[in-house]
């Protein structure tokens, strides 16, 4: 019999990363962790969510309900999906090995303003595969930031060296902090411990590339001209543009890449702090 004085099961709602886990119950449905800018935390679901990568990730604003004691006892209640959100919002601190490399780097990211830039770059990091990678390989294996975390924490200072340059144009800034953040994506695939066929780190820029073939393609639908020059920043076919010179805001990054890349030769893994800039738009 009901009890009409019995509390109803309180629902939250929050922005939030969804992960569908392998496995299906059919008495619970789906199993899913939710990431989100406090932690994570484990929920089923009868959602009809699409399973298959990488389309295991979804984000926006997520409804649950708590029906136990436990990390598990949740309930997903509905999913609203964002197209462009703030990717501050959305991953926890506790993703990246690091002290404020995770949260300086998102608040790089939804600090653009160009959108379909700012687009391509969430879209990039909320892939499956790269939601852990990212934030906990290595830069090298021997080299420099050679630590987890160290690949973030080295794309960090790259763009944030980028970001507090002054005297360039809005778009080639932005250009060039979306390609710092990006320029090592590949190396995702050649320092991860569980894989069976890591890429070779020399080809690291190549793969990554193919990698992000899918985000390519969908910004240069937004945006022919940024798509085509994001993809001759990250190792694709050169732009179509006069002169004969390749870009300069490639140079600037390179530059920079290589300046991060000395300083942690020079310095133990212990003195690197990341730091907070005003960024110049």
């Amino acid at each position: 019999m009901l009890n009409p004085n019995a509390a109803a099961p309180a629902t939250l709602s929050f922005p939030a990363v969804v992960e569908v886990l392998p496995g299906h119950d059919p008495d619970h449905g789906l199993r899913c962790r939710l990431y989100h800018e406090g932690g994570c935390c484990e929920a089923w679901t009868w959602l009809s969510l699409d399973t298959t990568p990488p389309a295991a990730l979804h984000w926006g604003t997520v409804t649950t309900m708590e029906v136990g004691k436990h990390q598990e006892d949740y309930l997903l209640l509905g999913l609203r999906e964002d197209v462009d959100p703030p990717l501050s919002h959305l991953l926890p601190e506790q993703l990246c090995p690091l002290p404020g490399v995770l949260r300086q780097t998102t608040r790089l990211i939804d600090s653009l303003q160009i959108a379909p830039l700012r687009y391509f770059v969430t879209r990039a990091l909320l892939q499956q595969d790269v939601l852990h990678g990212y934030w906990n390989s290595p830069a090298s294996r021997r080299d420099h930031h050679a630590y987890p975390g160290g690949l973030a924490q080295h794309s960090l200072e790259v763009a944030t060296m980028l970001a507090s340059a002054s005297g360039l144009p809005q778009e080639d800034r932005e250009l060039g902090i979306v390609f710092a953040l990006l320029h090592d994506y590949g190396k995702i695939w050649c320092y991860d411990p569980i894989a069976f066929d890591p890429v070779d780190p020399r080809q690291h820029e190549a793969h990554g590339l193919s990698r992000l073939e899918f985000d390519l393609i969908y910004l240069t639908r937004q945006d022919p001209r940024l798509g085509a020059l994001m993809r001759e920043l990250l190792g694709g076919p050169r732009a179509p543009r006069e002169g004969k010179y390749p870009l300069a805001i490639g140079r600037i990054v390179r530059s920079f890449d290589q300046m991060s890349c000395e300083k942690t030769r020079k310095e133990p893994a212990e003195s690197f702090a990341t730091f907070d800039c005003d960024i110049l738009f």
